[in-house]
C-alpha cells in the first residue's frame, strides 16, 4: 500500500462523523473537523478500523449505531492479534498509561501498534490523546517492541499540516 501514511480510526472518530448537529460549539467544531479530515485526507492515507471500533460502533442509539457502521463498512480491519492486543493492553493498564476500567481504550492504542499504524485519530483526550499520559503510553509499547502511532485528534493532523516549514 505505498507510502501513504496508516491510519487507524478510533469509535469516536466514527462518531463524530456521523454524529448529529449540535448546538455544543466545541463539539460542532470537533465534529467539522472530522468530517474535513474524512473527505479531504482520508483518500491520501491507508485507513483502517478494527474489530474493536467495529464492536463499539454497533452499540447504542440503532439508528446512530447504522450510521456509524455504513461510513465505516468499506473500511479495512486491521488482522486481528487478539493475544498480542491483550497483552499490550495489559501493559498499558498496569504501566499506568490508561486507568484500569479502560480496557477497550488500551485494545485501540494496542491494536493500532501491533498493527503497524502510523497515526491512530481520536477525540478521546482523556485516555488516548492525552499529552499527560502519552509519553508513558509510548514508553510502555516501545518496550514491548513495537513502535506506537502518533495518536492524536482530526483537528491536530489538519492543523500540522497546515504548519508552516520554516527554514532554521
Amino acid at each position: 500500500m505505498g507510502d501513504k501514511l496508516k491510519v487507524y480510526l478510533e469509535t469516536s472518530f466514527v462518531s463524530y462523523l456521523t454524529g448529529v448537529e449540535t448546538s455544543n460549539a466545541k463539539i460542532a467544531a470537533d465534529q467539522a473537523y472530522t468530517r474535513q479530515w474524512w473527505e479531504q485526507e482520508r483518500a491520501k492515507c491507508d485507513v483502517y478500523v478494527s474489530n474493536y471500533t467495529l464492536d463499539e460502533s454497533a452499540k447504542g442509539n440503532a439508528d446512530l449505531c447504522a450510521r456509524r457502521i455504513e461510513r465505516i463498512r468499506n473500511v479495512p480491519v486491521v488482522p486481528k492479534r487478539v493475544e498480542k492486543e491483550i497483552e499490550l493492553a495489559r501493559r498499558l493498564i498496569e504501566g499506568h498509561a490508561l486507568p484500569e476500567g479502560e480496557t477497550t481504550d488500551a485494545l485501540h492504542i494496542a491494536s493500532a501498534a501491533v498493527a503497524g499504524m502510523d497515526i491512530l485519530l481520536t477525540w478521546n483526550c482523556r485516555h488516548m490523546a492525552n499529552p499527560h499520559t502519552l509519553p508513558k503510553t509510548r514508553d510502555i509499547v516501545s518496550a514491548a517492541g513495537y513502535v506506537c502511532p502518533q495518536v492524536m485528534t482530526p483537528r491536530t493532523f489538519i492543523e500540522n499540516l497546515n504548519m508552516e516549514v520554516k527554514d532554521v
